[in-house]
């Protein structure tokens, strides 16, 4: 009986040495992982550190990065040396909607708030180089509540002080610029009715001046004229 007693604790003594043993190869382990998941996070480090210094002594970085310092270099010089009249008789001279357009849209840092007023009314009359046309652009219904279609979106309307991030959608006005959201050309039509098809179109994503709006009386068509380049 005794035997069986000893053998029993040598038994448990053994079982009791493995427990440790495996704790401690356990506790090895975990150490080993988080040393080289420290170690691995501070090659990586190293070598963003090195990749993005080996970028910045590349020839081709330093052609981008001095074609970018003269381009600012260029607009500052363009900024200071235009004065608002040689700017405006520019536009001027070259009378068309593309460049009334992108005066009236364009922010070059130049007062130009005294001539806003001629650049529209130049842009409503008929002498102005490029085109012009109607396209159907949303729907307004019998009690006047106007639904954009996704054609267009607002991007400048004089005198506006309200959220510049709901102009877009809200019902066009003579006056407005917009900009064409689609992804392809927009035919437009010399005729309110839509009826007509110009032969040069709108390209994607130009701008174009408002005109003229119309809201059909026979339908929820609401369609807006506009001068475009």
């Amino acid at each position: 009986m005794k035997r069986i007693d000893d053998k029993i604790k040598e038994i448990e003594k053994k079982d009791k040495t493995n427990r440790w043993v495996y704790y401690i190869i356990v506790a090895l382990l975990a150490a080993f992982l988080i040393y080289a998941s420290t170690t691995r996070k501070q090659m990586d480090l190293k070598d963003a550190q090195i990749d993005e210094l080996t970028i910045k002594q590349t020839q081709i970085y330093k052609d981008l990065d001095s074609v970018n310092n003269h381009t600012q270099k260029l607009y500052s010089d363009l900024k200071n040396s235009l004065r608002p009249e040689e700017y405006w008789n520019h536009i001027q001279s070259e009378n068309s909607n593309e460049s009334y357009i992108a005066y009236l849209t364009n922010d070059w840092g130049i007062d130009k708030e005294a001539y806003i007023p001629t650049a529209i009314e130049n842009l409503k009359s008929t002498e102005t180089i490029g085109f012009e046309g109607w396209l159907f652009v949303g729907s307004k219904n019998n009690v006047g509540t106007y639904e954009n279609r996704d054609v267009i979106e607002i991007i400048y309307r004089q005198f506006y002080d309200g959220d510049v991030s709901t102009l877009k959608d809200l019902e066009p006005r003579v006056g407005d610029i917009v900009k064409l959201k689609t992804t392809i050309n927009r035919k437009t039509y010399r005729y309110k009715s839509m009826s007509g098809a110009n032969e040069q179109g709108w390209r994607n994503k130009t701008k174009g001046f408002v005109t003229e709006v119309y809201a059909d009386p026979n339908s929820t068509n609401f369609n807006i004229k506009i001068k475009y380049y």
